[in-house]
């Protein structure tokens, strides 16, 4: 799963394509998973980090809590699918449930009793 962030103008897609031509334009097709609307952001720039094709992207037309599957293609070639999430925290502080399940302690009548 990707994250795109937003808050950004242009964002970064990391992927491992099954096969790329750096002289072919790439295309990605976002697919809304909710409402199943196909948006296609041609790559502004593309690289390869390390064995990753690293992809940039214009993030202005995405808004917090979305979620997209997303081919890769070049030319008519389906290089990459994936599924991507919109939200301006990063995978390592995103919480699914934003705190709202927590245990207060103070009221919490339940011991943890260790026998040994």
């Amino acid at each position: 799963m990707n994250i795109i962030n937003p808050t950004l103008t242009t964002d970064s897609l990391s992927i491992h394509p099954r096969g790329f031509d750096s002289l072919l334009p790439v295309a990605i097709v976002f697919t809304n998973e909710d409402t199943s609307k196909e948006t296609i952001i041609p790559s502004s720039d593309s690289r390869y980090i390390s064995n990753e094709l690293v992809l940039d992207l214009l993030t202005d037309g995405f808004s917090e809590g979305e979620r997209y599957t997303f081919e890769v293609l070049q030319n008519t070639t389906l290089i990459f699918r994936g599924k991507a999430f919109v939200t301006e925290f990063t995978d390592i502080n995103y919480s699914i449930n934003n705190q709202e399940f927590q245990i207060d302690i103070d009221t919490d009548s339940n011991e943890l009793k260790v026998y040994e």
